[in-house]
């Protein structure tokens, strides 16, 4: 190889070394929310929701389709993973500029009610993770093991554990969104 050949490799390499090992930032919390944890929760819901048994208290597997059983495992796998990468990012952003939480269009004003069921806004709620990350990291990473349980339940087609963990599912999400958001449960009817 000549001189100058080497020279324009090594200049290569340094110029591309730099960007070797960078990660891509995380998506936002929000567009995480809205295009892969709230419609995968969803789908596994509507789908165990055709298989229950029929007093309520249990799954009927008989009621469930090997695409169902597909489409668990792939929204289950969305869960997890979109969990995961929260759960591992060196910083997680709430919303992007010009993007809106729900519900922040009533951030700041008093309802009836009382200030439990105050409205958040991007930057409060990005200040709460901001303060306590390490919970975000731990109710992420439950939210991966949730969605890991139902990859489990749907290779191996057990109902017993599809049962009890797309009936604990709403908890885990609620786990991360009262802390950091507040509630998510509708207010009482006012009297």
């Amino acid at each position: 190889m000549s001189s100058k050949a080497g020279v324009i490799l090594l200049v290569a390499g340094m110029l591309l070394l730099p960007g070797c090992g960078r990660r891509a930032p995380a998506p936002t919390i929000n567009d995480s929310m809205t295009e892969v944890m709230e419609p995968q929760a969803q789908a596994i819901w509507d789908i165990t929701s055709r298989a229950y048994n029929e007093i309520g208290d249990g799954l009927d597997g008989t009621k469930l389709s090997p695409a169902d059983w597909a489409a668990l495992g792939k929204a289950g796998q969305q869960l997890k993973d979109r969990a995961l990468v929260l759960a591992d990012a060196k910083h997680v952003t709430v919303a992007g500029p010009g993007e809106t939480i729900m519900g922040e269009q009533a951030a700041g004003i008093k309802g009836r009610i009382g200030p439990a069921w105050d409205a958040a806004s991007a930057k409060q709620v990005q200040a709460r993770i901001d303060a306590n990350p390490s919970l975000f990291v731990q109710r992420a990473r439950a939210l991966a093991d949730a969605g890991g349980a139902i990859v489990r339940a749907s290779i191996s087609k057990d109902t017993q554990l599809l049962y009890t963990v797309s009936s604990g599912l709403d908890e885990a999400c609620d786990a991360c969104h009262l802390p950091f958001w507040g509630t998510d449960e509708p207010p009482p009817v006012p009297h």
